[in-house]
């Protein structure tokens, strides 16, 4: 129990350590200098590119090991955010306290679980010889927090592994077999306007939405901030004129609020607040169990000049957000509860006479991907709109038969006296481009340990959890150097 305790300890200071060097995204040369010095003083292979990603090699202390080489892997930056009232200095690195059974930062700062704790495996793991490990490739990169950088730049070559664990998730006993690729997607409509003299004029601010991640809440039913604009745009351009409308937000995050400005005649006006009303009770009834809709009305009595849409540029907007797709597409065969293919429109903002549109779109199986690049442009040439598709990002596509897989079902049932769960995540991870770059016939799976609030101040890691993720990481290893012994008897016996 003791020898335990102890090995407890060195892997808690292991991950202080990475604490204490200042390591956000952009910011990584410190960090990554420190594994280049921390391997070359135990005698181990290291390199590094110009992106700052590093690659460490362990041979395996088994003798005459002659079985699979096994990457390990994870990334070096951060997200680091503080809170309001906290004095902490970027600079003076984080201070890891355990509290409650968890770790936090003690400068109420963002913690860096993500990705540090699988930093500190890696340090221990290079620094341990009392394991009976196969052959390890250590592959730690950069930039992972701003669209997965250092693993799409990544220069290191020669890799040598046919097993790849990814320790960059974020529930214990919760295994990913694949990962959406991704593409965003920006189309534009041109604008046309006439003068009008006007009434009354209606502002409608959307309020109350819950918005949420385009791919991980994608499949949650949450209303769309713009579909609902589109909604109310059709049902109130028999009656009003309009000359303003946007939902701004971000392209991978579902859209949660929206404006549109509205004008009519004196005797017009009672009719379109009554049509309002009415559009808000349909959407509470189709919405209300997990959305609040609210609506913030003004009205500004009043005649003057004012630009205003045309009833053409209006139709073609209607036209627009009607068919650009919201949602998800498909699901996997596997799990009919997991999905395969979603889309987002996440923004709609008017930019020199035009109105621009930032979508997302996710597919873990790469011809769906393509598929629907292929309807985005379509509707975009059908509706006279301009596009660009760009932030294109490889999926991880799902292995029906996966060794890895089977290995880790079976050392967490041993480990943990229940069954594992293996699932897809509906996002980005490294393990696309290291398939892309590195060969899919790699068998690869990804997991880690119970985190909390990531990229916030009040991020934590379960500290227990973070224990025994080690110890199933290392039984994980262990049973994978195993067929080098078996190997070895067979061709003795042979």
């Amino acid at each position: 129990m003791a020898q335990k305790e102890q090995q407890r300890e060195r892997l808690l200071s292991l991950f202080q350590k990475v604490c204490s060097i200042p390591r956000q995204t952009g910011d990584e040369e410190g960090i990554s200098r420190f594994l280049m010095e921390f391997a070359r003083a135990r005698g181990l292979a290291a390199e590094r590119d110009s992106h700052n990603n590093v690659l460490i090699r362990k041979p395996s202390a088994i003798p005459g090991y002659r079985g699979p080489v096994v990457m390990v892997q994870g990334h070096m930056d951060m997200v680091y955010e503080k809170a309001s009232g906290s004095t902490h200095r970027y600079e003076d690195g984080i201070r890891v306290v355990a509290q409650d059974g968890y770790l936090m930062s003690a400068g109420q700062t963002s913690l860096g679980a993500d990705n540090g704790l699988a930093v500190a495996y890696v340090l221990d793991l290079l620094e341990r010889e009392d394991l009976q490990l196969p052959s390890l490739e250590c592959l730690i990169t950069t930039g992972e927090e701003v669209g997965l950088e250092g693993v799409k730049n990544l220069e290191l070559t020669g890799v040598e592994s046919t097993y790849l664990i990814n320790l960059d998730a974020e529930e214990e006993g919760v295994f990913f077999t694949s990962c959406a690729g991704g593409v965003r997607t920006d189309l534009s409509l041109p604008l046309e306007y006439r003068t009008a003299v006007e009434e009354t004029g209606i502002t409608l601010r959307l309020k109350g939405l819950s918005g949420g991640h385009s791919g991980l809440d994608i499949a949650l039913g949450r209303a769309n901030a713009i579909k609902l604009l589109g909604k109310i745009l059709r049902r109130v351009s028999p009656m009003a004129r309009i000359s303003y409308l946007e939902s701004p937000g971000k392209a991978n995050a579902i859209a949660s609020k929206g404006v549109i400005c509205m004008h009519t005649s004196k005797s017009g006006k009672d009719g379109l607040l009554r049509q309002l009303e009415s559009l808000k009770d349909d959407f509470s009834r189709e919405f209300g169990e997990w959305e609040t809709v609210d609506f913030e009305i003004s009205v500004e009595e009043g005649a003057k000049e004012t630009a205003v849409l045309t009833e053409k540029t209006v139709q073609a907007i209607i036209q627009a957000i009607t068919f650009l797709p919201y949602g998800v597409i498909s699901r996997t065969r596997e799990n009919l509860e997991m999905v395969q293919t979603s889309s987002n429109i996440g923004d709609m903002t008017i930019r020199g006479g035009r109105l621009v549109f930032l979508c997302s779109s996710r597919s873990s199986v790469k011809h769906e991907k393509e598929a629907l690049k292929e309807y985005m442009q379509i509707l975009a040439e059908t509706l006279g709109m301009e596009w660009e598709f760009h932030g294109d990002y490889p999926q991880w596509e799902y292995k029906r038969d996966s060794r890895l897989r089977e290995i880790c079902q079976r050392v967490y049932r041993r480990y943990a006296g229940k069954e594992a769960v293996f699932t897809g995540i509906h996002a980005g991870i490294e393990c696309g481009y290291l398939s892309e770059k590195f060969g899919s016939h790699i068998d690869m799976i990804s997991c880690g340990a119970n985190l909390y609030d990531v990229h916030t101040p009040r991020e934590r890691a379960d500290l227990e959890s973070f224990y025994r993720m080690e110890e199933i990481l290392i039984q994980i290893l262990e049973e994978i150097s195993k067929e080098s012994v078996l190997f070895r008897q067979g061709e003795s016996v042979g």
